[in-house]
């Protein structure tokens, strides 16, 4: 932030300041209940260092854009339904936050995030002992991970905890991780708008009328990820009407009613032919690549449009299973180098590593709902 001057002199100038602010988030009490703290706590998280559903998804996801769009079925109970099913859902219990004070930190630097540590000594009351010789989970986006872990490499060997930093457990912040991978996916499918014959993602966002030069925009990563999720509903849509034979007829306005059993037939023909692991290897090997491109591209902006789901109805159960596919499509895409290393590190300790109560604790963590309603919540780093 800037302290601007109007009436500048020798003694009174602008100034810039840098910081950041920060919190403290309090886990739900009746989570606390149900795990053991033998398992939560620094001698555990160090031991554990030191040892060495997707079919019904797609359906799901199909069977969404078939409801929204084109049909519905008489007899709900019995159709394939349209949302996900649960895998690991966290509370819906408001969460408890204590804000900090706005910390004077330099931005993205090992001076930083040692300003940032002093503070939260300052303003907790907490002792050197107390912080450093306890577990202290802490979420940060991809850039303060990094700087953390480069300024702990620097720290060694030491001796004292405080030098050490090796009860800090930075984990990447679960909407940044979605931006991040999202982007990278979108400017590998985008294509090139300059060219006509080009009939990747940009040629969707056009004849969706949203302009394609604003598509990719760091400053909006929620309108990127929400025309990403556009681009695969019309995909979908479009798969929906060749199954049904009705790609170059006008749909009606109003979704149309159809017996169930037709309806689920529709949603199974249409995973079989677009989306299933035998039709990626049928398009593969043909001459024309562009339906196989089309498919790959499908299942891509599938993930990105799953892990924005799972997040908004809190299964966080689901956001691991995407985590894990991206930590190996990480290893092949260009611009993330950082995400590719810390994502999959981070995946094996909150399914494999961890003792079962601490990756619990550390998962029902990593979002927050604070009402019962599905919402959707950016934390900050």
């Amino acid at each position: 932030m800037e302290q601007k001057v109007q009436q500048v002199s020798v003694q009174n100038r602008s100034v810039t300041f840098c910081g950041t602010w920060g919190y403290i988030h309090l886990p739900d009490h009746a989570l606390l209940l149900t795990l053991d703290f033998d398992q939560m706590n620094l001698k555990a998280y160090q031991d554990a260092i030191h040892k060495d559903v997707q079919v019904q998804v797609w359906k799901n996801q199909i069977a969404q854009v078939l409801r929204d769009y084109i049909a519905v079925p008489k007899d709900y109970n019995s159709a394939i339904p349209t949302e996900s099913p649960i895998v690991e859902k966290i509370s819906h219990e408001k969460a408890k936050i204590h804000m900090r004070k706005l910390m004077d930190a330099s931005d993205n630097s090992a001076e930083g995030v040692g300003q940032v540590f002093q503070s939260i000594l300052q303003q907790s009351g907490l002792t050197e002992d107390t912080l450093y010789t306890r577990l202290q989970p802490m979420d940060g986006h991809l850039g303060t991970v990094a700087t953390f872990n480069c300024l702990r490499s620097q720290q060694m060997p030491a001796e004292l905890p405080e030098d050490s930093l090796n009860n800090i457990q930075f984990h990447l912040e679960a909407s940044h991780t979605l931006w991040n991978i999202a982007l990278s996916i979108l400017t590998h499918h985008f294509g090139n708008p300059e060219d006509n014959t080009d009939g990747r993602a940009w040629q969707y966002l056009e004849a969706l009328g949203f302009p394609a030069e604003k598509a990719i925009q760091k400053k909006n990563f929620t309108l990127m990820v929400n025309q990403m999720e556009r681009v695969f509903e019309v995909t979908i849509y479009y798969c929906l009407t060749v199954v049904i034979k009705a790609a170059t007829k006008k749909m009606c306005d109003q979704p149309a009613i159809i017996p169930t059993a037709r309806w689920n037939r529709i949603v199974d023909k249409c995973y079989d032919r677009f989306c299933s692991v035998e039709a990626c290897d049928s398009a593969a090997v043909r001459k024309c690549p562009k339906l196989s491109n089309t498919l790959i591209q499908l299942r891509n902006f599938s993930l990105v449009v799953e892990c924005k789901r799972a997040m908004r109805s809190r299964d966080i159960g689901r956001l691991m299973m995407v985590w894990k596919k991206w930590s190996v499509m990480a290893q092949s895409i260009a611009g993330i180098t950082n995400c590719s290393s810390y994502l999959p590190q981070m995946v094996l300790l909150l399914t494999v590593i961890l003792p079962p109560s601490l990756a619990e604790y550390l998962r029902h963590n990593l979002l927050m709902s604070p009402r019962k309603i599905i919402l959707w919540l950016k934390t900050f780093g």
